[in-house]
């Protein structure tokens, strides 16, 4: 397949984009997995809800790569609301390929033996992590899902006029009703999906495109950008009607699915084992923390929390363990934290998604069992970076190096810092790859040193390599932040003064600049020895104060 050329139509279409965003719901994006935990409910004779299994998206990727879930993949073209259009490919199950999956997963055999199938006048209902519960709009029977063809339109991309928004032959030799046409006969026949893996882009490009092959078929996959993060997605592809129609159907490939329920016209008779009790949380509190900690009376019950402290009222599908939940106290400065949780347990029913509102009911008093810095073997309590490591630990810009090790004094090497401005960036999507000798492709750190060299904050060495071992030295950190916060538009800031380090002779020219405005937004302070030491290697330590300077100075 040829590359796709893609430029930014984005002035062309700027204006009708901002008219037309006040009638689209926007989706917040956290960084991290947003589904920890899918549910699957069935309601029984009496209209009880009984949860048949707790399915971890990490269990799911890791059934799909041990060939236990069907890899083939999938692609989908479709019209969206915007002037844009939309590629999307998927790997996973068909609805009742899933239903017999989820059933199979329940550790009560009850559930496991019983019938469950989606036919007839049977309904299925998913609910999303961001909106209230099941609705109507993503309700489905099998005719609804399964009893008309759909179609993936390869040639949908080539036949689209961005401007017009409406199909268009880019020679002029083809009216209107003959383009549809054609792009109907080329359609490839596609299958409503549940997604395990996914991924999606909407596809803006000016008239050059029209040039080149854009069967887009396999691309997203190819690049290594199928991920989990927005699992389960429900993957609706086109009818024939809808294309001739001009229909836009993208928001009905919803994402974030969190709990699935199966409504069968002949409800099984069977009855819940017992009702789970709602949850409870205390709250407590240091100078920058929360901390939660949940509970639930009803013995061996699971509770989900919602970890995404940006939108508090998500749909909880976090898994809760024996530590508290750390949150800073930024997420929540009125000093009042809500949180949704959920206690549920297979063969059960249960109190449903629960909104606690919690005020602090004393100081934490243990914040070493409360995922604080001081939780990691080689971080002692009130050490200068403890606070720092938090940070960046809370945040998930760095990782372990152990089990429980942080390793504060350890070197900073170039994939260590790239990775973590990355997830400091929100972990946005690639839409194409750099490619080095020595960092291999499609994986985390291929997205990272991607999304590096795009924005300009770091590129390779000049030889077709990226050193990502290489060690960091201190002047180099400065330049990196520099760019970051060019790529990010902050404010360039006071210069500092360098005169005053003993050192100052040895900050390299090119890096002088990048230097003088760490010191002038206080990202760097020295060594303690009067010296700057700008050609030593950074340590971990060093570097999660420096971030958490930033991220100060950029507030």
């Amino acid at each position: 397949m040829k590359t796709i050329k893609k430029t930014g139509a984005f002035f062309v279409v700027l204006a009708l984009l901002l008219a037309l965003a006040v009638f689209v719901q926007a989706k917040t994006i956290p960084a991290g997995q947003t589904v920890g935990n899918v549910l699957f409910y069935i309601t029984n004779a009496k209209g009880e809800e009984i949860l048949v299994s707790r399915l971890p998206v990490s269990e799911m990727e890791a059934d799909m790569q041990a060939g236990k879930i069907n890899a083939t993949l999938h692609n989908y073209s479709l019209l969206d609301r915007f002037v844009t259009t939309l590629h999307q490919e998927a790997q996973g199950f068909t609805v009742p390929e899933f239903i017999d999956y989820a059933k199979g997963k329940s550790p009560v055999a009850a559930l496991r033996a019983l019938p469950l199938s989606l036919e007839g006048q049977s309904s299925v209902q998913f609910w999303e992590i961001d909106r209230a519960g099941y609705d109507e709009a993503d309700t489905y029977t099998y005719g609804e899902l399964y009893g008309v063809q759909r179609y993936n339109f390869p040639l949908l991309y080539e036949y689209w006029d961005y401007e017009k928004q409406d199909y268009c032959d880019p020679a002029g030799k083809l009216t209107r009703e003959a383009v549809i046409d054609r792009i109907f006969a080329h359609g490839e026949p596609e299958t409503v999906l549940l997604s395990v893996r996914a991924f999606s882009q909407r596809y803006m490009v000016t008239s050059e495109k029209f040039r080149e092959d854009y069967n887009m078929e396999g691309y997203w996959q190819s690049q290594g950008l199928l991920d989990n993060d927005r699992t389960m997605r429900i993957m609706k592809p086109m009818t024939k009607d809808e294309l001739y129609n001009k229909t836009p159907t993208a928001n009905d490939t919803r994402y974030w699915t969190a709990n699935i329920r199966l409504n069968m016209a002949d409800a099984p008779g069977i009855a819940p084992l017992g009702v789970v009790a709602a949850p409870t949380a205390a709250l407590t509190e240091t100078s920058d923390n929360y901390y939660i900690r949940f509970s639930c009376e009803t013995p061996g019950a699971t509770i989900l929390y919602n970890h995404n402290f940006s939108s508090p009222s998500y749909t909880p599908t976090a898994l809760y363990g024996d530590d508290a939940v750390a949150i800073p106290k930024s997420a929540f400065p009125g000093g009042i934290v809500t949180m949704t949780a959920r206690a549920v347990k297979e063969g059960f029913g249960d109190a449903g998604v629960v909104t606690l509102t919690l005020k602090p009911a004393g100081a934490e008093q243990s914040p070493e069992s409360a995922a604080s810095a001081s939780t990691y073997s080689d971080v002692p309590a009130g050490a200068w970076y403890e606070e720092a490591v938090r940070f960046v630990m809370e945040k998930g810009l760095f990782d372990l190096t152990g089990k429980s090790d942080f390793s504060p004094e350890a070197p900073m090497t170039r994939a260590m810092l790239v990775t973590a401005l990355y997830r400091l960036d929100g972990s946005p999507s690639v839409a194409s790859f750099v490619e080095f000798d020595d960092v291999t492709k499609g994986t985390p750190l291929s997205a990272a040193v991607s999304w590096a060299s795009g924005a300009d904050v770091v590129n390779g060495m000049g030889d077709g390599t990226f050193a990502p071992d290489a060690r960091i030295t201190r002047e180099q950190i400065a330049a990196m932040l520099h760019r970051y916060a060019l790529h990010g538009g902050a404010a360039e800031g006071a210069a500092g003064d360098l005169s005053g380090f003993s050192d100052a002779d040895a900050v390299s020219d090119w890096a002088a600049e990048s230097m003088r405005l760490a010191v002038g937004r206080k990202l760097v302070s020295g060594m303690g020895d009067g010296t700057l030491n700008p050609q030593g290697t950074a340590t971990r330590a060093q570097v999660a104060r420096i971030l958490l300077n930033y991220v100060n100075y950029a507030k």
